[in-house]
Parts: C-alpha cells; structure tokens; sequence
C-alpha cells in the first residue's frame, strides 16, 4: 500500500519566496491558475492507494467556492474519501484536511486540537481494521504539545495506526520524540527529510508516523513543487484491495 500525505496549500501554488511578499491577493482570491493546480495535483495523487491532504479549501472564496475536495476525488478518480472542515474564515477561506482511499472505509472520526487560534484538526479513517489519521498542527510549541496529547489519547490502544500530516515542527523536537514513545508509533520521516519550503527545504516538518507492527520501506521526499510544501510517501505491508 502507497501512503502519500501533503499540504497542499489549497492549490496557491507557492514555488518562491517571492510569492510570500507578493502575493497576498493570491492568498485569499480564486483564480484560473488555482484551477490548474488543483487538476495537477490531483493526477498526481491518482498514483498512490491512501492520500492524507492538509490545507484544502472546502468552499471558501479562495477556492472560487467550490470544495476542492470534491473536485480532487474526481480528478484522482478515488472511490473512497472523508472530508473535515477545521476552520472557516467568513468570506475568504473554509480550511480542512482529507484522506482518499482506494479501499472502503468503515469509520469516519473527527476531533478539534485545542489551540490559541482555532482551526486545526485530526481526521481518522478506519480501512480494513486500520486506523488512518491525518492532522494538521498549529505554529506554536506550546499548542503542538497539547494537539500531540490528544492525539495520543485518541489514538491510544489502536494496534494497526498509520499516521501522517503537517506537524509544523522538526522530528528531532524532543515533543515529538516523546508523543511516538508515549503513543508507541515508530516516526518513519526523519530530520533527513526537508520538507519545507518546497523551493529550499530545509525543515522536516511533514511527517509519518505507524505502529511497531506494521512493516514499511521506501519513506521518501518528493521533488514536486505543487505547494509551499513537498509531498512525503512510503510503503506499508498493509491492506489488499
């Protein structure tokens, strides 16, 4: 099984700095130029079994109010998906996560992470006795620390987790280290793989966690250059269709 998770940045398209001073009408209006980044990335992800998405734009005026979520699943052609709305910004954004799948999922789970600012979540599918989560953390240590606490406690006596998402901080922070020995997952991305920003990586700040059970080879950065983020994939001795 192909495992991929990536911020997509609700298709923006930021590929240089230059589009952090600039490009702030970029940020929040629609434009045709989204649109071809949203069909670029998600022919991209046809080409994996389990996708975990952070960063999408469920309706908002950004994404020219439309859910790109509906539209990636029909572009990639998954037959299998689940959606979290995380944060709405009135007017200009609906902010959410999402995992497609190849395979039927049998249960759907949302929570909110506590935070300062609202608006970060964990998404969980269970597929075939699996548990797949998908999360997006906030910016601010103190807040990550809290956000790991309840995922561990959600997750907490689940044998076959496979976990992913944006964690906005390095592996090598010691609240990282100690959320997978609390919550007995094997962080398969390391500080080797930068993953942010995607025109000069230089922090691995994407991440993919699994239980010590399941086996898993190839873990590996991608050079695609849809976001401000690179995509990370590996392998997983799990699931048949």
């Amino acid at each position: 099984m192909k495992l991929l998770s990536y911020n997509i940045q609700a298709c923006i398209g930021s590929r240089h700095y230059s589009d952090y001073l600039f490009g702030i009408r970029k940020q929040v209006a629609h434009s045709p130029a989204k649109d071809r980044t949203l069909k670029k990335i998600g022919r991209f992800i046809s080409g994996f079994d389990i996708v975990c998405l952070q960063e999408l734009d469920l309706g908002g005026r950004r994404g020219g109010f439309s859910s790109q979520y509906d539209a990636l699943k029909k572009i990639s052609g998954f037959p299998f998906g689940a959606a979290q709305t995380t944060r709405i910004i009135p007017g200009i954004s609906q902010h959410g996560n999402a995992i497609f799948s190849r395979y039927p999922i049998d249960e759907v789970e949302e929570y909110r992470l506590p935070g300062r600012m609202k608006g970060r979540g964990l998404l969980v599918c269970t597929i075939q006795g699996h548990t797949i989560a998908n999360t997006h953390l906030s910016l601010y240590a103190k807040m990550q620390v809290r956000q790991l606490e309840l995922i561990s406690d959600v997750l907490h006596g689940r044998e076959k987790t496979i976990l992913a998402g944006d964690f906005n901080c390095r592996s090598a922070r010691p609240w990282i280290q100690d959320f997978a020995n609390r919550s007995e997952l094997d962080l398969i991305t390391g500080n080797s793989m930068s993953t942010y920003p995607s025109w000069k990586p230089s922090s691995d700040i994407d991440h993919i966690f699994a239980s010590r059970s399941i086996s898993y080879r190839n873990p590996e950065v991608l050079n695609v250059r849809l976001s401000d983020h690179l995509p990370v994939q590996t392998e997983f001795d799990v699931l048949a269709r």
